[in-house]
């Protein structure tokens, strides 16, 4: 019997879920359209507590095994009204996908980050606070000077991920009778659409997909750290796979089970390839130094097949560095990706994403400039990695490689407490980060840097891009320290460049 069900949800329960695929949201349904304005306003009203209208999940008819009890079954629970709102907190959490959505301490606004919002301290990520130990560490270098209150002002954007959001749950209501239901549903001026809702109703009959092979891929990538993975990549990558000449997207709910489950099998092969590449060419373990993982979809799509060989791996990993330094999936996602994986099929794929990647800038070859940016700029950061990662990055109180690192972290060179309260935002600066392992920051923890650079080796710093003239690492020295630094991180980009795409044309 049709029933409705009301209740309510924390921001943070909201995100997980979606996350997990635990309210399922495939691709194939509405793309992600809200504009970073729109996501600030949304912050802001949460942080007013302001109500905001009811999420709506449908629970169908379509029957799934469950995971955890041999011959039981559950249902696919469906976000059909909501999912622009619950991507954009799973979003602004990561600072992903173009959002940076940023917080004025004393002023009490949000808005996207901008060139003004980098340069001044007052400007706080919002994905920073809602990060423990970045709140942490935040509240601890709060000046003095209303100290109190913008202690309250931050806690109380942390306090967002415990806002409850009220939802509706419908069960057991006839396909026809849903239909008739969601298109009266507004969301925010967007009038929900039936073939929404006639997507869910037809992907939920695929019995078991979701619960027995969706969710427990996505659990297992996300408990070895690769969370830039959504459920939404996975199902890009599947549904593209699924269809033989690639030259449209392809429905999920369009294909037979077995037709699902191949391409499924395809872009898992896919997927642990390009984990392997992460590994062999980076030296990563995860996906956290990622910029975006959007850029896994068509590293996933080219490896889908066969395990690439040492040169294709290197292209795949050139393409994909490149990517990040020139924003590739900052914003646009959708379309950019739509491209991207129409070059996938092409004769010579490498060479088709780089002529995408042109249509922005000609010279695709690193400059200084590049590295200009602050550490919220993840292409940028993602790219001095690889800078570092090339010239073979060392500890910086250990002197090991930082390779297949479990925990790869980030350490100022010039530390912020050094900064007078306004200025330490400069700190921040791409060019003043050093990778280091998890230990290492507490060792080396506000110590500047003329009092300890010279007591490491001269090819520890080389590995980390770090210029090695003493006159530079005094603090009347900083801005001519990170200009340097910046130059060395574009020539060692470029070099990594030259090796994993011989004879390319980047200039």
């Amino acid at each position: 019997m049709p029933a409705l069900r009301q209740d309510k949800i924390k921001v943070e329960e909201a995100i997980r879920r979606f996350r997990t695929g635990d309210w399922a949201i495939p691709e194939f349904q509405r793309a992600y359209v809200w504009k970073p304005g729109r996501a600030a306003k949304l912050i802001d009203s949460l942080y007013k507590q302001y109500p905001i209208s009811s999420l709506l999940i449908w629970k169908t008819d379509g029957e799934v095994q469950r995971r955890d009890q041999a011959g039981g079954r559950d249902r696919a629970s469906w976000l059909i009204d909501g999912q622009q709102r619950v991507t954009t907190l799973a979003h602004v959490l990561e600072g992903a996908e173009g959002l940076d959505i940023v917080f004025h301490v004393t002023r009490e606004e949000f808005q996207q980050a901008s060139a003004s919002t980098r340069n001044d301290g007052q400007w706080v990520r919002v994905s920073d606070l809602w990060d423990s130990s970045r709140f942490r560490e935040i509240r601890r270098s709060l000046p003095s000077k209303d100290r109190d209150k913008v202690e309250d002002h931050i806690e109380k954007v942390r306090q967002i991920l415990n806002y409850e959001v009220p939802y509706t749950e419908m069960e057991d209501y006839p396909f026809q009778d849903a239909v008739d239901a969601f298109q009266r549903v507004n969301t925010q001026g967007i009038r929900l659409r039936a073939q929404d809702l006639e997507s869910a109703h037809v992907a939920s009959k695929h019995t078991g997909f979701i619960r027995n092979e969706v969710v427990p891929l996505l659990k297992k990538l996300h408990e070895a750290g690769f969370e830039r993975i959504h459920v939404t990549h996975l199902f890009r990558a599947c549904g593209f796979l699924a269809h033989p000449d690639g030259r449209r997207k392809t429905p999920l709910h369009e294909l037979g089970n077995k037709d699902v489950q191949r391409a499924w099998k395809r872009t898992q092969d896919g997927m642990e390839r390009v984990r392997d590449l992460l590994g062999g060419e980076f030296g990563l373990l995860d996906t956290r130094l990622l910029s975006s993982g959007a850029a896994l979809v068509p590293a996933i799509v080219l490896c889908a097949d066969n395990r690439p060989s040492k040169q294709s791996a290197q292209a795949i990993a050139g393409w994909m560095a490149l990517a990040s330094l020139h924003h590739r999936y900052s914003v646009s996602t959708e379309t950019s990706l739509e491209q991207d994986l129409r070059a996938c099929r092409a004769e010579n794929p490498i060479g088709a994403l780089l002529t995408q990647l042109r249509q922005r800038r000609d010279s695709l070859a690193a400059r200084s400039l590049d590295f200009k940016g602050y550490i919220n700029d993840r292409g940028a950061l993602f790219a001095a990695y690889v800078a570092c990662a090339h010239r073979q990055v060392r500890d910086l109180l250990t002197g090991g490689k930082i390779h297949l690192h479990k925990r790869i972290d980030r350490h100022h060179i010039f530390p912020r407490a050094g900064f007078e309260a306004g200025e330490r935002k400069e700190a921040d600066t791409i060019a003043n980060i050093a990778f280091i392992g998890g230990d290492a920051n507490r060792e080396l923890s506000d110590q500047r840097p003329e009092n300890y650079l010279g007591k490491i080796a001269k090819k520890v710093l080389e590995s980390q891009c770090l210029p090695t003239e003493p006159s530079l690492w005094g603090a009347d020295s900083v801005d001519q320290f990170w200009a340097r630094r910046r130059e060395l991180l574009a020539e060692a980009f470029n070099a990594f460049l030259a090796e994993a795409l011989p004879g390319r044309h980047l200039t």
